[in-house]
């Protein structure tokens, strides 16, 4: 009997209860920092988990480590002293913790000093840890409107970066460098916008800036389009300008047999190309015009409808410039005096580049409106 608990006070002398404490203890100093810092937003997050996680394991290690220093003190001199030693460390390491996480920033200061940089994705993290975790109106109030402000930012600099990349599809790459610049300058960390840069600029000195793609037209930004739903519906999805870059004149009716049929009729008159055009179009060509018509009911039934150009050696309108069309088509149903007229100038989608940021690439538009003329109770 004897023999058997001699065998077990040597197992425990080699093993001694404060070993394997101290492991137990690590393991969950280890566990606790796996767990609360995953997820965090950058280092200097990292870095206050990691010191606020110290001071709150170090402080029961520094009291067992004095009452095991004092157990221990008469009879294991060895393990005495490298309690004293685990002590003295706790007693530095705890201090100096508390001292440094009171120089870290609250959320809100950390959110706005990342603004200050152009980082508004890390900025927002910490705005919505504000949001989240402050009990202060005031300051949930004020990180509410901080992400605001950097989420705006992010979006400006994204629509510069589409608008970018639609100028490179097109391989206007100077018009695209200008793009990616501007939203580099707006959010220096915006996913592979440095790329982007270094991409244009090649490609523009590889072909020396020279466009194969001869189908386009380049609008200002300052010249928006807007849906609207007050024309016909056959038209598809139609955006107008604002301003009007073209104005109809002088629209005059004529019923005839033109071709063959014996109830045509024949819409005329003159488009004027308004000094708008000189504005905000980057086109020494001028405007690509197509004309649609149609004479519509009250009710909204289409009683005559014709597509066309402009009359002359070219389709392009320029500012300052006149040029007459004509339009001849059957009549469908008898046209009454109630009836309108409807007449609009567009590009197609087809041919246009609309570097509006709210919507670069405009790709739902079937039609991109910039003269638009309506005139009721017409008299044939």
């Amino acid at each position: 009997m004897e023999d058997i608990n001699d065998q077990k006070l040597v197992k425990l002398k080699k093993r001694p209860l404060s070993l394997t404490f101290l492991a137990i203890y690590s393991s969950a100093y280890i566990i606790t920092m796996l767990v609360t810092l995953t997820g965090v937003i950058d280092f200097t997050d990292f870095l206050y988990g990691f010191l606020i996680i110290t001071a709150f394991f170090g402080i029961p290690l520094f009291i067992i480590s004095i009452i095991l220093l004092i157990i221990n003190f008469r009879n294991n001199k060895r393990r005495a002293r490298g309690f004293g030693i685990s002590a003295v460390v706790c007693l530095l390491i705890v201090p100096l913790a508390f001292v440094s996480i009171s120089f870290f920033k609250d959320n809100l200061s950390r959110a706005d000093s990342y603004m200050l940089k152009k980082n508004y994705d890390t900025a927002i993290k910490y705005y919505e840890d504000a949001i989240k975790n402050e009990d202060d109106p005031g300051i949930k109030d004020i990180a509410k409107s901080g992400k605001l402000k950097a989420q705006k930012f992010i979006d400006e600099a994204k629509q510069q970066q589409n608008a970018g990349d639609i100028f490179f599809d097109y391989e206007l790459y100077n018009r695209a460098e200008e793009k990616y610049k501007k939203a580099y300058e707006i959010y220096p960390y915006l996913r592979e916008i440095k790329e982007s840069i270094d991409l244009a600029v090649a490609m523009k000195e590889k072909t020396n800036n020279f466009t194969g793609k001869a189908n386009y037209m380049l609008f200002s930004e300052k010249l928006k389009f807007n849906y609207t739903s007050e024309l016909p519906i056959k038209w598809g999805k139609i955006k107008v300008s604002s301003p009007y870059l073209a104005e109809f004149q002088n629209i005059s009716f004529q019923k005839d047999k033109f071709f063959e049929s014996e109830n045509e009729l024949k819409v005329s008159g003159v488009i004027y190309g308004k000094p708008e055009i000189a504005d905000f179009l980057e086109s020494e060509k001028g405007l690509f015009v197509f004309i649609s018509a149609v004479i519509i009911s009250e009710s909204g039934e289409i009683k005559w409808e014709k597509d066309g150009y402009i009359k002359g050696d070219t389709p392009y309108l320029k500012e300052g410039e006149f040029k007459e069309f004509s339009l001849i088509s059957p009549i469908i149903k008898q046209i009454e005096p109630k009836d309108s007229l409807i007449l609009i100038a567009y590009v197609k989608r087809n041919i246009i580049i609309l570097t509006d940021p709210q919507n670069p690439n405009n790709s739902d538009a079937l039609k991109n409106v910039f003269s638009f003329y309506v005139e009721k109770g017409i008299k044939i």
